[in-house]
């Protein structure tokens, strides 16, 4: 009886996988590239390379024991992360940002962001992954890995942008979020400590919390201009 019953429960258990395709899926190990391009990535954020300088080829297929496919392969999903840039007849190279680039970035970011807070003041739901983010802030140090701290700050800004709602929002942000990744792990001494960092963002936090457009959309702006104002004096 109990075997019957066994078999019957199994039957129907393998009916509903057929019938539920999602039921049979298992996750998929990580190719070569992605594993490349993490790990590549991951370098690139914590400074390995400096700005301006190139990925050769060669060298890097070396280094990192892979194949020359493999390699640019990753290097131009890196490229539409805005964390590399391809040289016709050069190869890829780490983008070193101008002034010209550093008031675009953070000015388009401040546009995309803005219309965020808008939207999160009306709803008035803080995103609990920004709350995280602050709190990775205040557990480092600057002297701990840079792009631990990148990350975090582009959790925060993240999360505000995902806690918005639109879709069109997150999409225009994605676009441009590698590129503020990058300029944040080059540039990130205008920090004097982690700590200030996490008090920065914890205003930020306050000021959505006031439910008051003005109120957030004046903490926000003053840190972009704040942000842009550093980054620029460190050219």
């Amino acid at each position: 009886m109990i075997n019957e019953q066994s078999q019957s429960h199994a039957a129907a258990a393998a009916k509903n996988r057929a019938e539920d395709p999602e039921m049979n899926v298992e996750p998929l190990p990580a190719s070569a590239v992605e594993i490349l391009t993490h790990a590549l990535r991951r370098r690139i954020l914590s400074g390995d390379f400096r700005p301006g300088e190139f990925l050769r080829d060669v060298k890097m297929c070396e280094e990192l024991s892979t194949s020359r496919h493999t390699f640019r392969t990753a290097a131009q999903v890196l490229v539409t992360q805005g964390l590399l840039r391809q040289i016709p007849n050069r190869g890829f190279v780490v983008p070193e940002f101008g002034p010209d680039d550093i008031v675009d970035i953070t000015r388009v970011r401040g546009a995309v962001e803005g219309e965020a807070i808008r939207l999160i003041v009306l709803t008035g739901v803080i995103p609990s992954q920004a709350l995280e983010a602050v709190d990775v802030m205040h557990r480092s140090t600057l002297s701990s890995d840079r792009s631990l701290l990148v990350a975090a700050d582009r959790d925060f800004h993240r999360a505000i942008i995902a806690a918005s709602g639109s879709a069109r929002l997150k999409r225009t942000y994605s676009d441009l979020e590698g590129e503020i990744e990058l300029l944040l792990a080059q540039r990130q001494d205008f920090y004097a400590t982690a700590e200030e960092m996490a008090e920065e963002h914890e205003r930020l936090i306050n000021s959505l919390r006031s439910r008051h457009y003005d109120t957030a959309r004046e903490a926000f702006q003053e840190h972009w201009v704040d942000l842009q104002i550093k980054l620029l004096d460190q050219r």
